[in-house]
């Protein structure tokens, strides 16, 4: 499969693989409302809501990664009718128009957060269009690929991640606050490792699967705040707000457990602590 269109490969996962796809030498078209700051790639600015538009896009392409939609957990509540068209029914335009057109394997960018409650909206509309797509398979037998991302960090972020804020506070020596007691846990991957996890994906193995890409490993939020602290040689107090705990906070420790077998089987190139410093070496 030569011909690859990512949706949202302007943002942060889709840069990095879009980096990657074009390293591999893959002839690749993004589809986003800002334009890709990476040369050699095609480009075509719009959104997913023009469902005759689509089907005229999808044609040439082998692979679609459907990776454009609401993303930021916090905003979702100020806007729900905007998270359920684009994350919902604009993604059920663009399954639709691969269909008609015969496209070889679509590969959604989910979330670990479709394991549990947490998330709201967000949570829901990712577990929607995750059935959505199965039912595509079930009645036209269109082929997926299901990515439950993990927490990503990394560079070309929007600078809202946990990872960025706590670094920021550190660097400046800022007291860094945690919400509630900081024993809530994540399972954070660098975005690099989710690019090559993304593309290692397109394997024919992994037709018709539901992958989580993550390390199967829980750090705590208190804990992240001190390894931060350390690797930036700050001065930062942890400032806990037990008073203010994040309303539907994501902790990996009240989800139900996930099978190994229910992750993809790859091996990452960051440690936590290889990643963050990492981030630190390009970023100021």
């Amino acid at each position: 499969m030569k011909n690859i269109l990512v949706t949202g490969g302007s943002g942060f996962v889709g840069s990095h693989l879009v980096n990657l796809l074009v390293k591999k030498k893959y002839k690749v078209t993004v589809i986003d409302i800002k334009r890709p700051k990476i040369e050699k790639v095609s480009y075509i600015k719009s959104n997913l809501s023009n469902f005759e538009k689509l089907k005229k896009i999808t044609k040439k392409f082998d692979c679609v990664y459907h990776l454009a939609g609401v993303s930021d957990i916090t905003k979702v509540k100020s806007i729900p009718i905007e998270t359920i068209k684009n994350n919902i029914l604009f993604s059920s335009y663009l399954i639709e128009a691969c269909r008609i057109n015969k496209v070889k394997r679509f590969i959604f960018a989910s979330s670990i957060y479709a394991h549990g409650k947490a998330g709201n909206l967000y949570t829901s509309s990712k577990v929607a269009t995750e059935q959505i797509i199965k039912n595509f398979n079930l009645l036209f037998n269109l082929k997926y690929t299901i990515l439950r991302y993990s927490t990503i960090y990394g560079s070309h972020n929007r600078g809202v991640d946990v990872i960025t804020l706590f670094t920021k506070k550190a660097r400046n020596n800022k007291k860094i606050k945690v919400h509630g007691n900081g024993l809530q846990t994540r399972d954070f991957v660098h975005a690099e490792d989710i690019a090559r996890a993304s593309l290692y994906a397109m394997n024919s193995k992994y037709k018709n699967k539901t992958l989580t890409v993550g390390h199967n490993k829980k750090t705590r939020i208190i804990d992240l705040a001190k390894k931060i602290i350390k690797l930036t040689n700050s001065k930062s107090k942890i400032n806990k707000d037990k008073a203010n705990k994040r309303q539907d906070d994501f902790d990996l420790s009240k989800m139900p457990k996930i099978n190994k077998r229910d992750f993809l089987k790859y091996k990452f190139k960051y440690t936590l602590d290889n990643g963050i410093k990492n981030l630190l070496s390009i970023t100021r």
